[in-house]
């Protein structure tokens, strides 16, 4: 049973903190204990607990803001397994489903435990320089290797596991989730995928080939992306277009399904291809 509930919130897409005070006035009075960053307890949090670590000490989240504020909110409530319910306040809402009218709706429904978690896939991505692993992150949506500024086209080598896929001249690769195809999968002419599948897609950006097109990969494969040992050629590896490294000629790339699953939260039950129609109709 849900008792301590984390409230995440981005200040700049909740101005005054006017929804999150509503949240946790809501949360207040269904019986939950609302725990907030201290800073939100300075300005919103009369009814809540100030925490250090909101992650480690609740077992629900809920966060206030856009997809990007959601993705960031996920990965670092990764490693600690807690649900995460996101409240939209940005401007498409793939991933926070719960418009601000419906907030007391939600919380109600989190009071009668109409709740449903659903494990969605992770990436893990790891850089290879000389043997030895120089970066190691996790992506929710997508990992992304490329160029950078006005270097030169990339040439990218993909192996799946020891095997030759292709190469890919172009402007890069994206690995991504289901989740993350309608992301940047999705503008790079990638395929639109159920989100709760287990698989990998590979998408090259811009190639300089007539007939590439991305290709699927089973979740226990591991995607190697290697580009060439041109010295001139920038490129960096970037996860969830928030976190990255530099490449280098001759670093090598490894993708794969991470050891676990990320945890969404849903009050809505809701249709993903209603989602789907929504979302791209509006943009």
């Amino acid at each position: 049973m849900l008792k301590k509930v984390g409230v995440v919130v981005n200040k700049d897409r909740d101005i005054g903190y006017t929804h999150t005070k509503i949240i946790i006035e809501a949360l207040y009075y269904k019986g939950f204990t609302p725990i907030v960053s201290p800073e939100v307890k300075r300005h919103a949090g009369h009814y809540a607990v100030a925490s250090s670590n909101i992650y480690k000490d609740a077992d629900f989240i809920i966060c206030v803001g856009g997809d990007g504020t959601f993705l960031s909110t996920a990965r670092a409530a990764y490693e600690y397994r807690v649900p995460i319910l996101g409240i939209n306040r940005g401007s498409v809402g793939f991933l926070a489903e719960v418009e601000t009218s419906d907030i007391q709706l939600a919380v109600e429904k989190m009071a009668c435990g109409e709740i449903t978690v659903q494990s969605r896939m992770v990436l893990d991505a790891r850089v290879i320089r000389e043997g030895e692993t120089v970066f190691r992150d996790i992506a929710i949506n997508d990992a992304v290797v490329s160029r950078v500024g006005v270097s030169r086209i990339l040439k990218l080598k993909v192996n799946m596991d020891d095997k030759y896929v292709d190469s890919f001249p172009g402007d890069g690769i994206i690995v991504s989730t289901p989740t993350g195809s309608t992301a940047y999968s999705l503008s790079a002419g990638g395929p639109i995928v159920q989100p709760d599948m287990r698989l990998m897609i590979t998408t090259p950006i811009c190639p300089h080939i007539l007939y590439s097109r991305s290709f699927i990969t089973p979740e226990d494969r591991v995607i190697r992306i290697t580009f060439g040992d041109d010295g001139e050629m920038q490129a960096m590896l970037t996860m969830d277009g928030q976190k990255g490294a530099e490449l280098f000629p001759g670093d090598l790339v490894e993708v794969r399904a991470a050891a676990q699953d990320v945890l969404f939260a849903s009050v809505n039950n809701v249709n993903f291809y209603d989602v789907l129609r929504a979302k791209i109709h509006g943009c």
